[in-house]
């Protein structure tokens, strides 16, 4: 063999280095991307919640990073929900206006009047209240969200799926 052939075939070992290492780091990057996300590996999403922020982080959030076995009530998984949203309080009813669960105390009276605005068809109110409808053994609860900012239609149904998350571990 010449020493031409030999240089080639010493190019082609640094060319498949450089590529392999190049891949490598991509890799190891996209894993501390995950990390600060809040995700694990393989795109498994952990219980870490992190707080919103403007509205084009939104649509990067998965829907189901809250995990409802790392919380020890209803309450306190609507409370983990809330600081995902960014949600000044949420509060679950029956569409006859019982309270099944909130994040604040006293919110017998939202759930029922809230319960009878959507009933209505009413989606919104005056006062900045968010109300959704969340399918949940044949029953529609009313989740009454009231968002720092108005949420878009991909997170409210990411908002309704993290709820029925939430109502299927502890309901």
């Amino acid at each position: 063999m010449d020493s031409t052939g030999i240089i080639q075939i010493f190019l082609v070992i640094i060319t498949v280095t450089v590529i392999a290492g190049f891949a490598g780091v991509l890799y190891f990057l996209s894993r501390i991307a995950q990390a600060l996300a809040g995700q694990g590996p393989g795109g498994t999403i952990e219980s870490q919640e992190r707080p919103a922020g403007n509205r084009e982080s939104h649509a990067a959030r998965p829907p189901g990073d809250i995990d409802p076995r790392g919380t020890q009530s209803l309450e306190e998984n609507l409370g983990a929900i809330s600081r995902k949203y960014s949600l000044a309080s949420f509060t679950l009813a029956t569409a006859d206006g019982l309270l099944v669960g909130s994040t604040r105390p006293g919110s017998e009276g939202e759930a029922a009047r809230y319960s009878h605005l959507y009933a209505r068809g009413e989606r919104q109110d005056g006062t900045g209240a968010e109300l959704l409808g969340i399918p949940y053994r044949g029953e529609t609860l009313v989740g009454i969200a009231r968002p720092k900012e108005h949420l878009s239609a991909e997170l409210m149904n990411a908002l309704e799926q993290d709820t029925r998350d939430a109502l299927q571990r502890w309901v």
